[in-house]
């Protein structure tokens, strides 16, 4: 049955599959996914494809039906590809776009599980808490007042207060909204398009992609390669025509220059590797939320993470008490009951149903939460906020009367509010400076008493309060953090830790860490709040550890950084860091631990909460640019040979020895190779050796460019040889046009296996490139071995055997080279 207040176990699993069963799953209308008639439209619209069509109607207007034919059934294969692989680009977009979806915390089976907000059922008894958005309308129903930001729904900008228990509006929550102050739980009434939202018939608001820098610029290159290819056509097919006064072989020629020049691989490569490097990054645990952050990440000089669940494990565990007299070890075993007020107290000051690390620690210490005795009843709450590094929770007392409240948090701050023995404080000071220094995470509880609890849960003044004693938690480092850190400073990038925790526990997980060689020097948050901004920037040159900072400073070190020239990539997990997120050049948010907000705001989601993973994103970054800059060059110098034998019969006369059929066959191999075989390519072996490039470094520079019309150049110069070799034994015009085709091939392979470089030994196959070097053996094979074949092409259909040596030579050594990478070269 639907929990209610005094049902705190949840829906049990297998009403929760019958509530789904009827209601369905909890999600709005959304537009519709592009379907396949869709793409198809997208795709034969293409220059490319209209290209090949105008051709085959020429072909078929000038009489020869069979080579119209051809190219027609060469469109529609071609078409096909390339509707293939936009089906499987939009697949993985969408499977990223699943794993973005926002996640909740419910209570099923007596259990708190997090699941995705699409499995959410009426009835759900669900945990909130700040930062959260509501996917799902919803019935308030246990902790203190919570502020709801509603503006998506009314306009209304000021934070509306619900409250447990109350009547009407007072206790609902609507889909769409905000958690901005306060935790609680609540029941799911409405879900999917029943709810308020969807009745409404609103949906999120998505903000549209700005085009990134180098996306910009890579959309410019293109627009100047297609002025200078339509008028190298123009000019082309013109002159020829002219000079040998046959029209229509000159509109051949341009339309075979035409598509030899047309560079619709530009988009394709650039699509490519930035859909499969997001995907390549999901099954690291790291989801891509906005592409350019993929290009960027090869820039990032400064890496600003959190210390708990980023480089510690975040499996809190309870392993220390002090109850003012003496520490208590609970270390494997159940504290005793000298401890049994300070572990009340904290049970009463935390969420026994909570997602919080230490909570959660204190009720498995505990061994679970105490068995409700009438006496008190919970009363408004107050999470941590700007000042404030304590939690609050009055409870109403039955017996004494008046209310008990209970804090839990920072001691430094909530030892200074307290009165009492001095020596009592002077101990519980001294042991939590030893604590910190070992690494662990302390927190003080105190407790006090009013005769009624402030409606907004703060402290009225004046409060008496009383030292309970100190909770001493243990977070241990991330195996993998001291080699990810090594790497990064490696690479040239600095790691700066940016906490909430206690100064000697911060240094302590630093050296642990590995941030620094020496004991490392660390900047408070009240000590960065008196420094000024230039201040500030001359401290960062040395300071790599922040402690006690609040999520505005954050903010504030980010730019400062930036200011400093730095490129930023920094991790944030509360709803207050949305704004560090959104101002650093590339925000991260904890995918596990994150609230809605900040995974809103950042570009990139750890969804395992883990440094190395990070660590790993900026290799891969790394990666994708490099063999994103190798594919451009690669199209640029495969093209030269292509169109410099177009233009041989424009410029010296002789017959076409490039055909639209050999153009398409070519474009089959340099598509998938300046797409697929180079996005596979592994990192080079000094990728994370090197320091970052400069953001403004640009994609493709002019010396690259000459530099590939260079090689592109060689591969032509040997395409001219071997037809001055043909003209000098007098071949005949399909044995000459065979020969540019043969060679052509061999020096695209040949200019493939030059651009990927060199790769560390052992580094894996590129099996994109071994199906890539089968499928033109197998292809010439069957040009040799079958006569109609040749023919179709316009070659000879008694092809001599030599004619296989180029292309297979080629072929040969590129395998060769392939074997030689991956077991001896170092």
């Amino acid at each position: 049955m639907p929990p209610t207040p005094d049902n705190p176990r949840g829906l049990a699993s297998d009403e929760v599959l019958r509530l789904r069963s009827r209601d369905g799953p909890n999600l709005l209308p959304a537009a519709p996914r592009r379907g396949l008639l869709q793409m198809a439209w997208e795709v034969m619209t293409q220059p490319m494809i209209l290209l090949l069509l105008v051709t085959a109607g020429l072909y078929g207007l000038l009489g020869n039906r069979e080579d119209a034919a051809l190219l027609m059934l060469s469109a529609l294969l071609v078409g096909g590809l390339a509707i293939y692989q936009a089906h499987r680009t939009e697949r993985v977009l969408h499977a990223l776009k699943d794993l973005s979806a926002p996640r909740c915390t419910v209570i099923r089976d007596g259990q708190a599980l997090r699941v995705a907000s699409a499995e959410l059922v009426c009835g759900d008894r669900l945990v909130i808490d700040e930062g959260d958005r509501l996917a799902a309308d919803a019935r308030l129903v246990e902790g203190g007042t919570v502020q709801v930001d509603e503006s998506q729904l009314t306009g209304e900008s000021l934070p509306v207060p619900k409250h447990p228990g109350g009547e009407g509006s007072e206790s609902s929550l609507s889909a769409g909204s905000l958690v901005v102050q306060g935790d609680g739980v609540a029941v799911v009434t409405a879900t999917g398009a029943r709810t308020t939202l969807g009745r409404l018939g609103h949906s999120l608001q998505q903000l549209h992609r700005r085009p990134s820098r180098l996306e910009a610029e890579l959309k410019q290159l293109v627009r100047r390669v297609a002025i200078m290819a339509l008028l190298i056509c123009l000019v082309s097919s013109s002159l020829h025509a002219w000079r040998t006064g046959s029209w229509s072989e000159g509109l051949l020629i341009g339309l075979t220059l035409a598509m030899s020049l047309i560079p619709e691989e530009f988009a394709v490569v650039w699509t490519v590797m930035l859909a499969i490097g997001a995907w390549r990054l999901a099954r690291q645990g790291v989801l891509t939320r906005e592409p350019q952050a993929i290009e960027a990440l090869g820039t990032v000089s400064v890496l600003c993470v959190d210390k708990t669940g980023t480089l510690t494990r975040n499996e809190m565990a309870l392993v220390a008490l002090h109850d003012g007299q003496a520490p208590v070890d609970v270390n494997g075993h159940a504290p005793g009951e000298r401890a049994a007020a300070l572990l009340a107290g904290a049970m009463r000051a935390s969420l026994p149903h909570g997602i919080e690390p230490m909570d959660r620690a204190i009720f498995r210490a505990a061994g679970g939460p105490p068995p409700a005795d009438g006496r008190f009843t919970p009363g408004p709450r107050l999470g941590v906020g700007p000042g404030r590094p304590w939690v609050t929770h009055w409870w109403r007392d039955s017996e004494a009367g008046g209310a008990t409240v209970w804090l839990k948090g920072a001691p430094e701050a909530l030892l200074a509010q307290c009165s009492g023995d001095p020596a009592l404080l002077a101990r519980l000071a001294e042991c939590t400076r030893n604590w910190s220094s070992e690494g662990m995470r302390v927190l003080a509880v105190v407790c006090g008493r009013a005769d009624q609890a402030p409606a907004d849960g703060s402290l009225p003044a004046g409060l008496a309060l009383a030292p309970l004693g100190l909770l001493g938690f243990q977070d241990p480092l991330r195996a993998d953090v001291p080699a990810a850190v090594a790497a990064c400073r490696a690479a040239g990038m600095r790691v700066v830790m940016i906490t909430g925790d206690a100064p000697l526990t911060a240094r302590a997980i630093a050296l642990q860490a590995g941030l620094q060689a020496a004991a490392p020097e660390v900047l408070t948050g009240v000590a960065l709040a008196g420094m000024s901004d230039a201040e500030l920037r001359q401290q960062l040159a040395s300071v790599q550890v922040f402690a006690r900072v609040d999520p505005a400073q954050k903010l504030r070190i980010v730019q400062a950084l930036q200011q400093r020239g730095e490129v930023v990539a920094m991790t944030g997990d509360g709803v207050n860091d949305a704004p560090a997120l959104r101002a650093a050049d590339i925000g991260v948010a904890m995918g596990q631990r994150g609230t809605d907000v900040a995974r809103e705001a950042a570009a990139l989601v750890l969804l395992n909460d883990d440094f190395a993973s990070l660590v790993q994103a900026v290799r891969a970054g790394r990666r994708i640019f490099a063999n994103l800059h190798q594919a451009l060059g690669y199209l640029f110098a495969v093209h030269v040979p292509i169109v410099g034998v177009s233009l041989l019969p424009v410029l010296m006369g002789g017959p076409v020895l490039l055909l639209p059929m050999h153009v398409v066959a070519l474009e089959l191999i340099i598509d998938p190779a300046c797409s697929l075989v180079f996005e596979a390519e592994p990192a080079s072996a000094d990728s994370m050796r090197v320091p970052p490039r400069a953001a403004s470094a640009r994609l493709f520079t002019l010396r690259a460019a000459l530099r590939s019309l260079a090689v592109g150049g060689l591969s032509f110069l040997g395409v001219l040889l071997v037809q001055a070799l043909g003209h000098r034994v007098g071949w005949s015009d399909e044995g000459l046009r065979l020969a540019s085709l043969a060679s052509i091939v061999a020096g695209n392979l040949l200019m493939l296996a030059w651009f990927r470089g060199r790769h560390p030994r052992g580094a894996p196959g590129n099996t994109a490139l071994q199906v890539l070097i089968a499928g033109i053996g197998l292809g010439w094979a069957a040009l040799l071995a079958l006569p109609a074949l040749a023919r179709v092409f316009g070659l000879p259909p008694d092809l001599p055997w030599q004619w296989a040596l180029l292309p297979a030579a080629a072929a040969l050594w590129c395998t060769a080279q392939l074997a030689w990478r991956r077991t001896w070269r170092t």
